[in-house]
């Protein structure tokens, strides 16, 4: 295929178009104050242009050496002064001779409200104050912070060019130098560039900048975040010479319609002066992967062919089978770009990370490279839990590895260009990147009388916003989509963005959610489509993928049935090609602890004591400020990670659905198993090694490693696993595990990692279990309140007028401090919340999902109309509890059989009343509270992390721990520390004493030191958070059918979905206790026969 080319127009009268109505405004800008008029963007700033560092030499190039001789960080402690509003602002603070010794300081970069200096302010949609007037910003609260710093010019930068550059300022700022006003600058997430040259002097210069946190640009800033200020990215201070290239686009393209031959474009925009014009010379190198030259000293600079006379150079070179940049294998090549004089001195040498890759679409697929690509995405804000909205590296490597670590392939800048050096890791680890415009007014409204889209006023604004993420950005390979913006209407001016970029940057595509009519966009990019919109939409023929831009809400416990999106790509459905989760990072501010704080819970007004082991805690809006203060309240723990990058127990199932390797059972009993690979490039075999296990028991029986096997990109196999025969022990499962693991060690993750696993049952007939020793006789004692069984080791009580077990005892030693009986009810996670099933009112005629607060009280109305007690034989006793629960109408009934070989066998069933419109349970089980100390909580099913109905891929194992470690702390207290596929599951002390559960088969468990109701009651207060929830001495224990699914679709409505419900049918399920006292082997108790 011939090579797709930038537009012939230069790189510099493209940009000097583009931005041309932002200059002609900026001339005719009226009376009105600069930080109050949309139509007044910047002044004294140099044109955007691509990040580059200036180097002195071509072997500090090559390495992009941290530190350069032509750059200087101003980052550090800076001179500080903070005013709550505009008309307070301090008058000449700018000038040289201004007293600053009783000014403090804060670190530059940060957020002042960080440093203290203001409120901390989390919403989601709405403005941070009150009426909001485009374009006008707050002036009653609009904090202005004064900076002041000193630098020295090196000596040896005499003769060169100095700028400053600020990476990122929120929201708008004047800057002075030696007090000379240099300009002033607005759109937070991208650089504003000064020249410094002309107001320089010997000695100490000072630099002074004067920063509002809210201007008329904030009314495009409405992302769902903190709403934070200050100069909070990067301050550099950098020279270069006269002559010298200004900006560079890099790009790639393929000339053959096998993706073999790359063509390398360079366009370079040189600054020229006229009498010298002649003596440069520009040279290129290219060096590969590992640091081999593919071509050196190109000349492409004077008297070489490409060379325009106005300043712009133009040069191509073909590549032959250069090796290509994609997510899975992101090989960079280094152009070097060495300005030299007329006497072949080198002035300077500039570095570029190359990645030889295409993107397009065709036949309604994305493809990257010729290959349709699925996007395993997530949508990230730059956060950090001690320093708000400033990103170390550190931390920005630590999100790449965990998201590689965790199958993670795509990221999406929500909601505005990030800094720049996250780019050069993407590319380097091996991310693609929806790059997206610093755009958003969702407060604002959306209809076409609303949205700023559609206002002429700010046209210009919304172009150069996307100017500057585009200039800024072009040379990454990582960024394979640009984003016009996020939740702003759609309207003119995004039609305007759209041809610009589109004219700009023909190599790429670009989205918008907004744009309804998808006709500004490449890719139908909805938000939070249902699954049954996904898979509909492959039901026609399409031109355009579907990828959605938000989805799986994951606030808090949630991102349940995740497999609903998958299952259909996995299938082989058309056009789908994946999404980005909302979102990676909980937005948790770490504070301390408060010194003396109490709350009181709903309804029983219990005084909480605050927990001393906990010195800080994860903040979310609300927290700061006073009362009113504009909040959204924990709207910002949507994240799959915590604030502190600890990964949330959903991000496990995240991991198991974008596993590149999916497998489902062929024909176990031969031991065979089929395996597709869904990665994009890589075969299999090429970076995974697997391995596979027999196990039992928690114990492995058999292992062996898979060598030879083979698995292109997109290839199902059949694997036959060398399984030995089996002999099954009795009431034994055995299963088949699969891993496949990384071969080497990567940058994101050592040898070992593993990446894909499937766990099998295998079906096999195990032989029924020999039947306990013969039934010892048991007593009844039937006193006036209570029926009271004795047997081998055991005591039990049953009320009579509850019908419920009040007391179990393993020798004299009590085990219970609560009834054991039917629960409905469980604290709500975030999901619920939103979709109303806290309410107490049911939808009318019909059985409901929302409403299910009715549900909360519904066993302490349990009323058992007769409880019948009979002993058919000695070693088995009947007690059978059976009557209404008044509110919703239905029946329960429990039955408890006594064995004498000391078991306990419960059955408990539920049968709601015909027609009745009620809404659904929450929960079917039963509820008990174990007496202090029984805090040893071991169990065989899925683990080690919680799991529910609708989020279980965990390996079935045996698995130990204490209770209070399964409590997941979620930036707001939720529902927590549920275990899936339980087929046992024991509480003991530390002698051994406790309480068996067993399945029959299986169970839902939790077992936690907090009852329900503490749960509850935390997610009904606007600010709860853990320091403040009781640890108590006791365990609340639920045996269950089932809980319903957390859900995730979105966290505003949506239900789990109907096979994670409970239905309005009669349920029925059942499980045996067993008291221990010390010492038995649990597991051959669980399988030990009783009847």
């Amino acid at each position: 295929m011939s090579p797709t080319r930038i537009p012939s127009t230069t790189l510099r009268a493209l940009t000097f178009l583009a931005c041309s109505p932002v200059l002609a405004l900026v001339a005719n800008s009226t009376p009105t104050p600069e930080w109050k008029d949309e139509t007044q963007l910047h002044s004294g700033t140099e044109p955007p242009a691509a990040t580059m560092v200036r180097y002195a030499t071509a072997e500090q190039a090559r390495t992009f050496a941290p530190s350069s001789p032509f750059v200087r960080s101003l980052n550090g402690d800076w001179k500080f002064a903070w005013v709550p509003k505009p008309a307070d602002r301090i008058a000449n603070f700018w000038k040289p001779e201004f007293d600053d010794t009783t000014w403090k300081t804060v670190p530059v970069p940060s957020n002042v409200e960080i440093q203290g200096y203001g409120i901390p302010i989390y919403t989601n949609i709405s403005y941070p104050w009150k009426n909001p007037q485009p374009p006008l910003p707050p002036e009653d609260y609009n904090p202005v912070s004064a900076y002041r710093t000193s630098f020295q010019v090196p000596a040896d930068w005499q003769g060169r060019e100095i700028y400053v550059t600020f990476d990122g300022v929120n929201s708008f700022f004047y800057l002075w130098l030696n007090g000379q006003k240099l300009g002033f600058s607005k759109d937070s997430r991208t650089p504003a560039t000064f020249r410094l040259t002309p107001y320089l002097k010997a000695g100490d210069n000072l630099l002074a900048a004067e920063v509002f946190r809210w201007c008329d640009g904030s009314y495009l800033e409405d992302q769902d975040f903190w709403r934070l200020s200050g100069i909070f990215r990067d301050v550099t201070l950098w020279s270069a010479p006269p002559t010298r290239i200004r900006d560079c686009a890099v790009s790639t393209h393929f000339i053959n319609s096998n993706y073999r031959d790359g063509y390398l474009e360079v366009l370079t925009d040189v600054i020229v002066e006229t009498e010298r014009a002649k003596a440069i010379a520009i040279d290129a190198t290219l060096l590969d992967p590992s640091g081999v030259a593919v071509f050196a000293n190109k000349k492409i600079g004077q008297n070489a062919p490409g060379f325009d006379k106005s300043g712009t150079v133009l040069f191509g070179h073909t590549v032959s089978a250069p090796q290509l940049w994609s997510a899975e294998a992101p090989n960079l090549y280094t152009l070097l770009l060495t300005t030299k004089d007329a006497a072949g001195k080198v002035l300077e040498v500039i570095p570029t990370r190359v990645g030889f890759r295409s993107v397009e679409i065709r036949s309604g697929h994305l493809l990257v490279n010729g290959q349709p690509v699925l996007m395993r995405g997530v949508n990230r804000h730059e956060w950090d839990p001690e320093l708000g909205q400033v990103v170390t590296r550190e931390r920005m490597i630590q999100d790449i590895r965990l998201m590689k670590q965790h199958n993670i392939n795509a990221v999406r800048t929500c909601h505005y260009p990030n800094v720049p050096e996250w780019y050069a890791l993407c590319d380097e680890y091996g991310l693609y990147v929806i790059d997206e415009a610093n755009i958003e007014s969702h407060g604002i409204g959306y209809t076409e009388d609303q949205t700023l889209s559609h206002k002429p006023s700010w046209g210009p604004a919304h172009l150069d916003r996307t100017i500057r993420m585009f200039e800024r950005d072009k040379n990454h390979p990582s960024i394979i989509t640009w984003s016009l913006g996020n939740e702003a209407g759609f309207g003119d001016n995004f039609r305007a963005t759209y041809a610009w970029l589109k004219q700009r940057d023909p190599s790429r595509p670009v989205q918008y959610e907004g744009d309804r009519s998808f006709t500004c966009t490449d890719i139908v990019c909805p938000m939070y489509a249902s699954p049954e919109t996904v898979h509909n939409y492959a039901a026609l023929p399409r031109t355009k993928p579907f990828i959605q831009c938000e989805y799986a809400h994951a606030m808090g416990n949630s991102t349940g049935d995740i497999w609903a999106y998958w299952r259909p790509i996995y299938e082989g459905l058309p056009y789908l090609q994946g999404g980005f989760i909302w979102d990676w990072v909980d937005q948790g501010l770490r504070t301390p602890v408060p010194a003396s704080r109490k709350i009181e819970l709903l309804e029983n007004a219990r005084s909480l004591p605050l927990d001393p082991k906990l010195g800080t805690f994860f903040a979310y809006g609300g927290t700061f400020g006073p009362a009113g203060t504009a909040s959204d309240g924990n709207f910002c723990g949507n994240g799959l990670v915590s604030a502190d990058r600890v990964p949330h127990p959903g991000l496990s199932e995240v991991k198991k659905v974008y596993q590149p390797i999916q497998f489902r059972a062929g024909d176990l009993s031969r031991g065979e198993v089929v395996a597709a690979h869904w990665g994009d490039f890589l075969s299999a075999q090429d970076w995974l090694a697997a391995d596979w296990r027999l196990v039992a028991d928690g114990k492995i029986l058999q292992q062996g490693r898979l060598d030879g096997f083979t698995l292109a990109p997109r290839e199902t196999k059949t694997i036959a696993i060398p399984l030995a025969p089996i002999t099954p022990a009795p009431a034994t499962e055995y299963f088949l595990e699969l891993s496949f693991k990384l071969k080497a060690s990567t940058p994101w993750a050592p040898a070992g990692h593993e990446v894909a696993w499937e766990q099998f049952k295998l079906p096999l007939a195990a032989p029924a279990q020999a039947k306990a020793a013969p039934a010892r006789p048991l007593t009844l004692d039937q006193q006036p309140t209570r029926l009271i069984v004795r047997g081998p080791g055991f005591s039990a009580a049953i009320d009579r007028t509850s019908g419920l077990l009040v007391s179990l005892k393993s020798g004299d030693a009590e085990l219970l401090a609560g009834p054991l009986g039917p629960h409905f009810w469980r604290a709500p996670v975030d999901n619920d919340r939103g979709n109303k099933m806290v309410d107490n009112t049911p939808a009318k005629n019909t059985w409901t999902p929302g409403g299910a607060g009715i549900w909360r009280k519904a066993h302490e109305t349990f009323a058992p109309t007769k409880v019948t007690v009979t002993q058919p034989e000695p070693g088995r006793i009947v007690v059978t509890a059976v009557g209404p629960i008044s509110a919703p109408r239905s029946e329960h009934r429990v039955t408890w059989t006594f064995l004498g070989s000391g078991d306990l066998l419960v059955e408990s069933s539920w049968t709601p009343e015909p027609y009745l419109a009620v809404a659904e349970p929450p929960r079917f089980g039963m509820q008990t509270t174990l007496r202090t100390g029984f805090d040893h909580l071991s169990w065989f099913g899925k683990g080690p992390h919680e799991t529910y109905w609708d989020r279980q891929d965990a390996r079935v194992g045996l698995y130990t721990g204490l209770v209070r470690d399964q409590y997941f702390d979620y930036i707001k207290p939720q529902e927590t520390g549920n275990k899936e596929g339980v087929r046992w599951l024991a509480l003991t002390n530390p002698a051994g004493v406790g309480l068996l559960a067993v399945g029959r088969p299986l169970l839902s468990a939790n077992a936690l030191h907090q009852t329900t109701d503490d749960l509850f009651c935390a997610t009904q207060l606007e600010n709860f958070y853990r320091y403040q929830l009781p640890e108590r001495d006791t365990v609340t224990l639920n045996l269950d059918l089932h809980q319903r699914g957390v859900g995730g679709d979105d966290s505003w409505g949506a239900q789990p979905h109907t096979p994670f419900r409970l239905t309005p049918w009669p349920l029925t399920y059942s499980y045996r206790l067993k008291v221990l006292a010390g010492g038995e082997d649990l597991s051959a108790l669980a399988k030990q026969a009783v009847e």
